[in-house]
C-alpha cells in the first residue's frame, strides 16, 4: 500500500499536478482552509454573555438559555486569548430579577458587570424536534449575535453583528428516543457554541476539494 501511494505522488509530480493537492484529494477528499475573525475585540476584554431567549422557547426549553450560555462561554476561553468571562450565575440572576432588564441602555448593562464588552445572543429558534414531527428529532439553533463595546461614543450601537445557525445532525433527522434526544440537544449546543466563538478568532474550516 505505501508503494501504491508512493508511486501515485511521483508520477503525478512528473505530470505536472501539485504535489499538496491532487494526491491529498484523491486520498482523503477533503483539506482545510484559513479562515480569519470577523471580530478580534473580544481578546484582552472582560466579556459579559447574556442569552436571551423568546418566551415559547423558554417555555419549551427552559434551561436552554443556560446551558447555551456555559457551552459559548467555555468555547470562547478555549479560544479567544485572554478572554475574561463575567459570572454567569450573576448573569441569569439579574435576568430573572430585572423583568425589565432589556429596557435598560447597554451602557448600565456593561456597568453592571464591570466588562469593556458585551455579546448579546438573541436566539430565533432552538428546537430539538423536525419541524411538523413528533417522532423524528434534528436539532435547529439560530440566533442574532451582538457585541456592545464599552468605550465607544455611541455604547447602545452595536460595533458588530451578525447570524449564527447550526444544525444537528445534517444529513437526516433521527428516530426519536430519550437517549438521541439527550445527544442531538448536547451536540447541537456544543456546536453553536464553537460556531459562536469561530466569530473572533482565526481558524481552519474543512472543505471539500
Amino acid at each position: 500500500m505505501i508503494r501504491i501511494i508512493v508511486v501515485t505522488i511521483i508520477s503525478f509530480t512528473i505530470g505536472g499536478c501539485n504535489l499538496l493537492e491532487y494526491p491529498f484529494y484523491v486520498l482523503f477528499g477533503r483539506s482545510h482552509t484559513k479562515v480569519k475573525a470577523e471580530y478580534t475585540g473580544l481578546e484582552n476584554q472582560k466579556v459579559a454573555v447574556i442569552i436571551v431567549g423568546q418566551s415559547a422557547i423558554d417555555f419549551e426549553e427552559p434551561y436552554a438559555r443556560m446551558d447555551l450560555a456555559l457551552a459559548t462561554e467555555q468555547a470562547l476561553t478555549e479560544h479567544v486569548k485572554n478572554i475574561e468571562l463575567a459570572d454567569q450565575e450573576e448573569i441569569q440572576n439579574f435576568q430573572r430579577s430585572r423583568f425589565d432588564w432589556y429596557s435598560l441602555p447597554v451602557a448600565d448593562i456593561i456597568e453592571q458587570f464591570q466588562v469593556q464588552r458585551l455579546l448579546y445572543v438573541e436566539l430565533i429558534q432552538f428546537t430539538i424536534r423536525e419541524p411538523e414531527s413528533v417522532n423524528l428529532l434534528r436539532g435547529h439553533i439560530w440566533a442574532q449575535l451582538r457585541v456592545y463595546q464599552k468605550e465607544s461614543d455611541t455604547p447602545d450601537i452595536p460595533v458588530y453583528e451578525t447570524e449564527t445557525e447550526v444544525t444537528f445532525p445534517e444529513q437526516a433527522p433521527s428516530p426519536y428516543s430519550e437517549a438521541a434526544r439527550f445527544n442531538i440537544r448536547q451536540q447541537s449546543i456544543g456546536l453553536f457554541a464553537l460556531e459562536v466563538a469561530r466569530k473572533f478568532h482565526d481558524h481552519k474550516k474543512e472543505i471539500d476539494r
